[in-house]
């Protein structure tokens, strides 16, 4: 059964076209249309590019050029704010304008909505990303899964027959066993409250896992998730017992913590074992999204997905093409594209499976993402060549230096030009340094990005965002190597033409009559475009049946919801 009869936008985050062009064949859907999207300028990092999507805002009216900014209010040239919690809520997004047309909405995992704005057009949207709770985490038998504000604290020890985890004294009653390699969902205590616990999902995720051939637990992690609108008692019902993943379990493996990394000598387990844990956030984010479009009734309903893109900056760098590969990389490199399709294939056919007739479902990304051989270090170039100051604990000095690279590491170039004409630099300057100072395997690539001015206190000004050589990072450190082979797998800071950080454009099944897309497509071409569609009247088919002199005025305000 199905009841979504207008749109069904989907999010799919850190999808690239070049990714999506190795993963097409191991999916056995239709794709009618595919069309490659271009980054967003200066910086095409998730938060600005989002904002950009549902509002159809370039950044220099948002201003919101990164996950985390230079923060001007802060009266400290190095400090930084974030992103989501900066944006401009002023702004109409895509889901105010309709329901200021009389429209309905649903939205699952979606940033910048204020439900307090959509009153009752709002039928559900659901809140994942609040302060966190707890960290994803990995234990050793004999420790304790202690989370005192869930009213954890269950010791840890291995089955007698070793085949299992045992979490003990687990809040619902007794001991659990969780037999290697499964996962268990471990419901919380009733009397906690919402505003710790959540609304729903009131449960935390554990997986039993051999790490190096030892026993250890996984821990997913806890965030609250909060549910609004008018079928929020339903929704909060649907999935009450199951543990949402939301934590960035991706981090334990960068940090060793799944095991030694197939590049390191190891076997391939670690980066195995992150799939799996991510395969939790898969479902997690996948069941919030069938049951919105279960429930449907509204015209518009829009999804969140963000496991493709956590997986790539960990992994993606396996996916590039290399002479050098072993076998237990080439086989790791596979494992990844099989789980990614996997997920993909799931995601599009179980949504495609419950939408109407005459429902137009568009998925697309919001940026690719390259993979990663190099971590640069701006400032430790700049301090070489007496252009920044570093005080006595080794930090940028603002009062002593004429340039550094921003700590919000968002591409920003702070710049102070009175200093720098005083010393005869200039921008070109900065960038010929940075190019000369390249190690021989990274062709000379930096460039300058113009985007919104920011200005700080201080007495600096700048309009420029560096953009690195492809395959390379900016890190602020001035104390580190200029030039170090990254450990990251990808990464998509600023903007560039590299054809891995360009995004794409899906629609499973392309409907007759919709306008075909523009290319070279850009962020901001999409709300415009979609809400337009939305806003369409009948099809021909119905178009001669009359209407009344209320329901065709209702259908001209809704066709210019956009404008």
């Amino acid at each position: 059964m199905s009841a979504c009869k207008g749109l069904f936008w989907l999010l799919v985050d850190g999808l690239s076209h070049t990714l999506w062009q190795q993963l097409a064949p191991r999916l056995p859907v239709r794709i009618d249309c595919v069309v490659p999207l271009e980054p967003l300028s200066p910086n095409c990092q998730t938060p600005p590019s989002l904002f950009s999507i549902w509002s159809g805002l370039d950044a220099s009216a948002h201003e919101l050029t990164g996950y985390e900014i230079p923060d001007p209010q802060a009266g400290d040239p190095l400090a930084v704010a974030d992103a989501f919690g900066r944006w401009p809520r002023t702004t109409a997004m895509v889901w105010d304008r309709w329901a200021a047309a009389g429209g309905r909405i649903r939205a699952s995992a979606v940033p910048f909505v204020q439900p307090a704005r959509l009153a009752g057009a709002l039928l559900s949207h659901t809140e994942v990303y609040a302060p966190l709770v707890s960290a994803p985490a990995v234990l050793a038998p004999g420790e304790v899964l202690s989370v005192p504000a869930l009213r954890l604290a269950c010791r840890l020890s291995v089955s007698a027959d070793g085949r299992a985890m045992v979490l003990h004294e687990v809040p619902m009653g007794g001991d659990l066993r969780i037999p290697f390699g499964s996962t268990a969902h471990v419901a919380l205590s009733a009397a906690l409250p919402a505003a710790v616990a959540g609304d729903t999902n009131r449960a935390v995720a554990v997986r039993a896992a051999l790490v190096e051939g030892e026993p250890r637990l996984c821990f997913l992690g806890f965030q609250p998730v909060f549910v609004h609108g008018r079928d929020a008692a339903l929704r909060r019902l649907a999935l009450r017992h199951r543990a949402c993943s939301v934590g960035n379990s991706a981090r334990l493996h960068a940090a060793g913590a799944l095991g030694r990394h197939v590049d390191q000598g190891g076997d391939g387990a670690a980066e195995l074992l992150l799939l799996d844990l991510l395969d939790v956030m898969h479902r997690s984010f996948l069941d919030d999204i069938l049951w919105s479009l279960r429930a449907g009734e509204a015209e518009l309903i829009v999804g969140y997905y963000p496991v493709i893109d956590l997986v790539s900056h960990q992994l993606l760098r396996h996916l590039q093409p290399s002479a050098t590969a072993t076998p237990a990389q080439l086989a790791v490199a596979d494992a990844i594209r099989a789980r990614l399709a996997r997920w993909l294939f799931e995601l599009f056919d179980g949504c495609a499976a419950l939408l109407a007739p005459g429902c137009r479902f568009v998925a697309h990304s919001d940026h690719g993402m390259q993979p990663l051989t190099h971590d640069l270090a701006p400032n430790r170039c700049f301090a070489q060549r007496g252009w920044l100051a570093l005080d006595d604990a080794g930090q940028i000095d603002p009062a002593r230096s004429m340039v550094f690279y921003h700590p919000a590491e968002n591409g920003w170039l702070a710049l102070h030009p009175a200093r720098m004409a005083s010393a005869g630099v200039t921008a070109q300057a900065l960038v010929e340094a940075l190019d000369a100072a390249l190690p021989p395997e990274l062709a000379k690539g930096f460039r300058l990005i113009e985007g919104p001015v920011v200005e700080l206190d201080g007495g600096w000004r700048s309009p420029w965002y560096l953009q690195p050589p492809t395959a390379s990072r900016l890190l602020k450190s001035p104390r580190l190597p200029f030039a170090a082979p990254s450990r990251k797998g990808g990464d998509h800071t600023c903007w560039s033409d590299a054809p891995w950080l360009k995004g794409v454009l899906l629609e499973p099944a392309w409907q007759s009559g919709a306008a075909p897309w523009r290319t070279p497509l850009t962020l901001m071409d999409l709300a415009p475009a979609l809400m337009a569609h939305l806003a369409r009247p009948a099809q021909a088919a119905t178009a001669p049946t009359p209407v009344s002199a209320s329901a065709s005025a209702s259908a001209q305000v809704k066709a210019q919801a956009w404008h």
